[in-house]
């Protein structure tokens, strides 16, 4: 991985850094990166020691300030219908219970083994901030792999904004370009997919997961999964707020998203009701075509602490999961 160019009793140790579009923008944001002054960045790009970007991935962050809407669900079955499509996914695991990372089956959430704790933190001299591909897990599925979380992460916000240091919010972001960066000097192959599953909350972890689709491609995007009921559409309104909030703060266009409509019953006048209430209440929201239908096997799956489209691949929701990623497949095309 390439790593910060640092000053040392006036000498310069530069290493090759990896720059996209030589713009202001892009200096202004590598320079505060690694720790440079725009001019020492400047040199090393006149020097020809910048590489061009790597091919990006796309990114997907999936949350919702309302808990109980499938988030997990989400994350997991996605995963791993994107990779039986031929991709190779990354999962990050942003909530300190760890749902996503058990049902991957990778991490003991009650552990304190390495987790995405580790990456996003401050370092400190005993304890040095890790690389995602360090903290990163194999899974029992091909190309799926996930950055674990546990209870070290589950009072993040308050340990994130207690920190003296700056660009707390774009810690994930330039840990997602590291391994972007990393991976392609390696030569191995690169994720084409990036999973963020984030809390039942909006703080500064969901921050970061907003901000780091900065990392992504063009077809980088924002899920926010939903059960049309009265309190997930309030929910909905505060999640989208989040969103143009941490847009005006990056001083960036609001990041895309779209809304995916879980545990429906579809034949029902609540349901039905529900759809009115949220077309009046935000009448410029896009919806994905793909809906999940309630079932019972969507808990079964959760006892299971197995991915759905793993414990019951011919059920309805299943189904539905593998067109949902066929369906965020054709935003690459």
């Amino acid at each position: 991985m390439a790593s910060r160019a640092k000053v040392r009793g006036g000498e310069k140790q530069q290493q090759s850094l990896s720059l996209g579009r030589e713009t202001v923008e892009e200096l202004e944001k590598e320079a505060e990166r690694r720790g440079l002054n725009k001019s020492q960045l400047a040199d090393l790009l006149l020097n020809g020691q910048l590489t061009q970007s790597a091919e990006k991935p796309t990114i997907i962050s999936i949350m919702s300030y309302k808990g109980g809407v499938a988030k997990t669900t989400t994350s997991t079955c996605l995963a791993v219908c994107l990779s039986e499509l031929g991709y190779k996914v990354l999962v990050i695991d942003m909530d300190g219970q760890g749902n996503v990372s058990q049902s991957l089956g990778v991490y003991d959430p009650r552990s304190e083994e390495a987790c995405i704790a580790d990456v996003l933190y401050q370092a400190t001299p005993s304890s040095p901030r890790m690389s995602l591909s360090e903290v990163m897990r194999t899974t029992d599925y091909e190309n799926v792999f996930c950055v674990p979380s546990n209870f070290r992460f589950a009072d993040a916000d308050t340990r994130l904004k207690a920190e003296i240091a700056g660009g707390v919010d774009t810690r994930l972001l330039y840990a997602i370009e590291d391994l972007i960066d990393e991976t392609a000097r390696s030569g191995e192959r690169k994720f084409d997919y990036i999973i963020i599953d984030c809390g039942p909350r909006l703080d500064m972890t969901t921050t970061n997961a907003i901000v780091a689709l900065e990392a992504g491609n063009n077809a980088s995007h924002i899920i926010i999964p939903i059960k049309v009921d009265g309190y997930a559409i309030a929910g909905l309104s505060q999640t989208i707020d989040t969103i143009n909030r941490t847009a005006r703060e990056r001083r960036r266009l609001p990041q895309h998203w779209k809304i995916l409509q879980t545990m429906i019953e579809r034949n029902t006048s609540a349901y039905k009701y529900g759809c009115q209430m949220m077309k009046e209440a935000i009448p410029n929201a896009e919806y994905f075509n793909t809906k999940i239908e309630k079932s019972t096997v969507v808990p079964e799956a959760s006892l299971a602490m197995e991915p759905l489209i793993k414990y019951d691949p011919n059920s309805k929701p299943a189904i539905s999961y593998r067109l949902l990623a066929q369906e965020i497949e054709e935003m690459n095309a």
